[in-house]
């Protein structure tokens, strides 16, 4: 089992607020990726896992005929109901789940999705399989992850940025033995049981306008930067950040500039 502390939900609630106020913008264009590559059709039933606050869900809300939405975070799930409700999704039914553990009936779902979510769970294979389970025959899913850090400027920016405060940080690896490599991601979820499996390599744009606003923003909607400042408390973070800040005003592009960040995304569909 992952001894990852993302694959825990006290991360994701406290981050959740500026997780959907600075991230969810960016993550839409991820989302319309995944949509376009499944082939979505509207009128049909969707499952969203770890749904987060509701990106892709309310993207869909007009459209689908009914949408269940899960996630393992009620700091997020809390948001996601107060967009809904400000939205009028009516079509949108919201559970307090584990995506490992689905709650629901087999041979449900016309399309699937799990956008940065399933790639957390400490038992990813049960993941796909719970997927694949509540999907109707002929039903498909996609599922996205990052790529390596090598392979997205924005998150080679940030991580030297972070070096430069923590020098004792270690340089990003690539883990091989998981979806960050396409190879792996393809077989899992083949593995898993699903067929006709294809990865696609995505770069989606993050518009950059000083390094300040920059730097807040990445923090206040990653869950693992949000926990970081948090346990180092007011002042050590405050001297860390100086120290951050002048990485980046050295080393980021002339501005405002646009910097790129790849997923991957991992379509496959149900047998009959």
């Amino acid at each position: 089992m992952s001894t990852n502390p993302l694959a825990k939900p006290e991360p994701w609630n406290l981050v959740a607020g500026g997780y959907q106020s600075e991230t969810v913008p960016s993550f839409r264009q991820y989302c319309q990726k995944a949509l376009d590559l499944i082939g979505y059709i509207p009128g049909k039933n969707v499952i969203d896992i770890a749904c987060g606050p509701g990106t892709l869900t309310l993207m869909l809300a007009e459209s689908a005929a009914d949408i269940t939405a899960i996630d393992f975070s009620a700091g997020m799930l809390d948001i996601f109901r107060r967009l809904a409700e400000e939205q009028s999704a009516k079509n949108v039914t919201i559970h307090h789940m584990d995506g490992q553990k689905l709650e629901l009936p087999d041979n449900t779902f016309d399309f699937g999705f799990s956008m940065f979510g399933l790639m957390f769970f400490p038992d990813r294979m049960a993941g796909f399989k719970e997927l694949l389970r509540v999907l109707k025959p002929g039903g498909r899913a996609a599922v996205s992850s990052w790529a390596p850090v090598t392979e997205s400027p924005m998150m080679q920016l940030m991580f030297g940025s972070l070096r430069a405060a923590f020098p004792e940080r270690p340089e990003p690896k690539t883990n091989m033995l998981s979806l960050e490599n396409p190879e792996f991601f393809q077989n899992e979820m083949t593995t898993a049981g699903f067929q006709d499996v294809t990865v696609t390599a995505f770069d989606g744009e993050w518009r950059v306008e000083n390094a300040d606003t920059f730097l807040e923003s990445m923090v206040k909607g990653s869950a693992p930067l949000e926990m970081m400042r948090h346990n180092l408390g007011g002042d050590v973070w405050a001297e860390k950040r100086k120290l951050i800040v002048a990485y980046l005003q050295e080393n980021l592009p002339r501005l405002p500039a646009v910097l790129h960040s790849r997923a991957l995304i991992a379509v496959g569909t149900k047998p009959f």
